[in-house]
Order: C-alpha cells, then sequence, then structure tokens
C-alpha cells in the first residue's frame, strides 16, 4: 500500500481529476479520499508584471559588496 497526498479537482459533473506519480501502474486500484471542509480556492492566472520585484532604494555610500567584506575569515 502506498499513501499520496496530492490536490484533486471536482468537476462540475462531480468527477475527480487527480495527477499520480509515474511509478503507479495503471490500471483499477483501491483508493480511500479525504476531503476538507473547505474548499480551496483556484489560482487565478499570473502574468509575468505581477511577478516584478518592487524598486530598493540602495543607500549612497557606505555599501561594500566585497568578498572580504562580505565574509570574515572564520565563516569560509
Amino acid at each position: 500500500m502506498k499513501a499520496l497526498q496530492t490536490t484533486g479537482i471536482v468537476t462540475s459533473d462531480h468527477q475527480l481529476v487527480v495527477d499520480v506519480p509515474p511509478d503507479v501502474p495503471s490500471g483499477s486500484h483501491r483508493v480511500v479520499v479525504v476531503l476538507d471542509e473547505a474548499v480551496t480556492p483556484e489560482p487565478s492566472a499570473t502574468s509575468w508584471a505581477d511577478l516584478a520585484m518592487p524598486s530598493a532604494q540602495w543607500p549612497v555610500g557606505g555599501v561594500s559588496l566585497r568578498r572580504e567584506d562580505l565574509y570574515a575569515d572564520t565563516d569560509r
């Protein structure tokens, strides 16, 4: 017996759609289904613009990104 944890989709005609790992052989299987009380909302489509990071302001002067300044001799 193998336990899988995955997310399934219940369609409007009450069919359960689940992806299983490739090592599960095709054919008939005994399946136990546990449903959460709350329905997980489907993620909305995300565009690349939604993933853009806000611009960061670097302090003017006093910032050194040299390796010698970032790492002490004992941290190597």
